[in-house]
């Protein structure tokens, strides 16, 4: 099995050290060129990468992807599998989540484990195939994987976490624990995934408030030691996903007549800092 990995930061790095010695890698970010002459199609495509790249990634799937492959998005927040889905056409293209606490210090892969995937099945046999195949192969590289086949309850659920997290980390410059144990901080990261539940349910997943508010705080327990990504961002004047998970949330909500006004507040600060304006 031939498999592109788009997006070689942590992540990217995680699924590679899974995959080493049980696929062919093809490791693609933006110096190299996605096939060179005379290279073959790849059978999987995993675009990693952070949202702000979704859409070169999207464009390099396609360029790279053999008719029967499919490309799975395992990216943070809303809106990247559609992007995805308009470049590989809906029958290539997958979506699922990824929990792992990783990030990469002077090139070096500092993971707070092997990791676990969540990825919804394509609709046609081909794709599949090509899924179950990876399946296997992350598994046996010790990751935990489940298939199924409606991803989007898993999607939002990383939404909660990611949208009550990693903006709030971001701005008040805290790890996971010390978000946790902010009174005022994390009240208003209750609120916000109070907040992601309702639109989540207007969408169509039924996420409990209640619900909404223990998961991110057991997440936020069990990750204390964790730096979220926008925080590195931000520290490394890096642009972030805020508007694929804040952002993304406060214009569904709009959609769906939802307001998400604490994610819209969070869409605007973490926006004003550093890499962002």
């Amino acid at each position: 099995m031939r498999v592109a990995i788009l997006g070689m930061g942590a992540i990217g790095h995680v699924v590679a050290r899974a995959l080493a010695g049980r696929a062919e890698l093809v490791n693609v970010d933006r110096t190299r060129a996605p096939l060179r002459d005379g290279e073959a199609p790849v059978d999987v495509a995993i675009v990693t990468t952070k949202t702000p790249g979704t859409a070169w990634a999207a464009d390099t799937a396609a360029r790279l992807l053999a008719p029967d492959g499919v490309a799975l998005t395992i990216q943070n927040g809303l809106g990247n599998y559609e992007i995805l889905a308009e470049h590989v056409g809906r029958e290539r293209a997958a979506v699922g989540v990824i929990y792992v606490g990783a990030q990469l210090v002077n090139g070096e892969l500092r993971a707070t484990g092997p990791g676990k995937v969540e990825m919804g099945r394509p609709p046609a046999a081909a794709q599949r195939a090509r899924l179950d195949g990876l399946a296997r192969s992350l598994r046996d590289g010790g990751m935990d994987v489940t298939v199924v086949d409606d991803p989007w309850p898993a999607v939002w659920r990383k939404v909660v976490t990611n949208a009550a997290v990693n903006p709030l980390t971001a701005l008040v410059r805290r790890t996971n624990a010390e978000l946790l144990a902010d009174a005022p901080a994390s009240r208003v990261a209750d609120g916000i995934a109070r907040e992601v539940a309702r639109v989540a349910t207007a969408s169509g997943v039924r996420i409990g408030e209640d619900e909404a508010v223990k998961q991110w705080r057991t997440m936020a327990a069990l990750t204390g030691a964790n730096r979220s990504s926008m925080l590195q961002d931000v520290e490394a004047g890096r642009p972030t996903e805020i508007e694929a998970i804040s952002g993304a949330v406060a214009r569904e909500g709009e959609r769906r007549g939802v307001a998400a006004p604490l994610n819209q507040a969070m869409t605007l600060l973490v926006s004003s800092l550093a890499g962002n304006s």
